[in-house]
């Protein structure tokens, strides 16, 4: 399996404990074609488009590494809680700010959500190479699709990795140090790794973050990005939230940037919440280069526009993603066939299943009021469910 610092340099991006800081940042070092833009009005001038990949629209897979996510009666429902804010993220009019990036068409129409799914067999002190295998091993498996990088305009996987709060992440190559007793120097990130067929996946990292963990990040809980006073799931959510974003606006670090911060470094620790549906979610505000450069830097940090910001000129390519496509279809298109079955897989026995109840539910959603009896082969069934709705993307 070969590793993307094979190509660049420290490419990763991550929520620093710090206000409005970055941190995990590293410089690019090619392609050779990238293009650089000249910066414009604004605060942030320097905040371009340089020319890499973008995601215009997310296959997100929210994924659940640890025993505790299965064995502890609370965890396990804060998991649920977790997938149901991605999807709800996905609907809300904060994918209005990631418009302008040429990363979808705003609220509804950025991706969807495909799939949770839980990770056992993990050990506590987890780096890279352990992430990158287990991925891999999720590919292997089919349970995670191989990413097509000559579409990863239109449609690409977007893995969310939510850690237990035992597991720590320690990775020398990347100075990524999080959840550790001590030399903590991030409170989430998002990387990509090259797989064995050779295409770039993208995923992101957000730790337990418990009140230990930020204790040991933060001298003081005044100046911390994230606070003791903030729950568990509203401090996960508020990072999900930046890594998302900077995931889909510069998954390789050689889009949308400016030298030491990404989109969500320059807002970093502005929480704030959107409600979509009866649910309210802590989330973190974003740069908006539309709204810096409008109220010359007087203001850039947004949450919840109205309506899909405009694309800024300069960036990537136009054309009709998989995510403007989306918004052509009849609402509810997809709400029998996503998400599909959670799943479970053991990483130190590289096996995963799907249990029979996840698979009767599924079932039973696709075909009512129908009767589902019918179905045979069930595992079979939903694995051509699953090709033809990734086919269709």
């Amino acid at each position: 399996m070969a590793d993307a610092t094979q190509t660049k340099s420290k490419t990763f991006g991550g929520v620093s404990a710090t206000v409005r800081h970055g941190a995990l940042f590293g410089e690019s070092t090619g392609p050779s074609d990238l293009q650089t833009v000249t910066p414009t009005a604004g605060a942030h001038s320097g905040f371009v488009y340089h020319g890499g990949p973008v995601i215009g629209c997310a296959q997100v897979y929210a994924t659940f590494w640890g025993d505790q996510w299965l064995t502890d009666p609370a965890s396990t429902v804060r998991a649920g809680r977790l997938a149901q804010y991605m999807q709800d993220l996905l609907a809300s009019q904060y994918m209005n700010i990631l418009s302008q990036y040429g990363c979808g068409n705003g609220a509804g129409g950025m991706g969807l959500f495909f799939r949770s799914g839980f990770v056992s067999g993990v050990a506590a002190q987890i780096d890279e190479t352990a992430i990158h295998t287990t991925l891999q091993n999720l590919i292997n498996s089919g349970t995670l699709p191989e990413p097509n990088d000559t579409n990863v305009k239109h449609s690409t996987p977007a893995v969310m990795i939510f850690l237990a709060d035992n597991i720590a992440v320690n990775s020398a190559n990347l100075g990524a140090v999080m959840c550790e007793p001590s030399g903590d120097s991030a409170f989430g990130y998002h990387y990509f790794f090259v797989t064995t067929a050779g295409h770039h996946m993208y995923y992101a990292v957000i730790p337990g973050l418990t009140n230990a963990c930020l204790q040991s990040s933060c001298p003081s809980d005044q100046t911390c990005s994230l606070h003791l006073a903030e729950t568990q799931e509203q401090r996960q959510t508020q990072v999900a939230s930046h890594e998302f974003s900077e995931m889909v606006t510069d998954p390789e670090l050689s889009a949308w940037y400016e030298p030491g911060n990404e989109i969500g470094d320059i807002c970093n620790g502005e929480s704030a919440t959107i409600t979509v549906g009866a649910n309210t979610w802590t989330v973190q505000r974003e740069y908006s280069k539309f709204d810096d450069i409008n109220s010359n830097g007087a203001s850039y940090c947004v949450v919840a526009p109205p309506s899909p910001i405009p694309e800024l000129a300069g960036g990537p390519a136009a054309g009709l993603t998989a995510a403007a496509q989306l918004q052509l279809m009849p609402p509810g298109s997809f709400d029998r066939l996503l998400p599909l079955p959670t799943f479970r897989h053991d990483a130190s026995k590289n096996t995963t299943e799907v249990q029979a109840e996840d698979q009767q539910r599924y079932v039973r959603q696709m075909f009512f009021p129908l009767d589902h009896s019918a179905v045979g082969d069930l595992g079979g069934f939903l694995d051509q469910i699953a090709a033809t709705v990734r086919a269709g993307l």
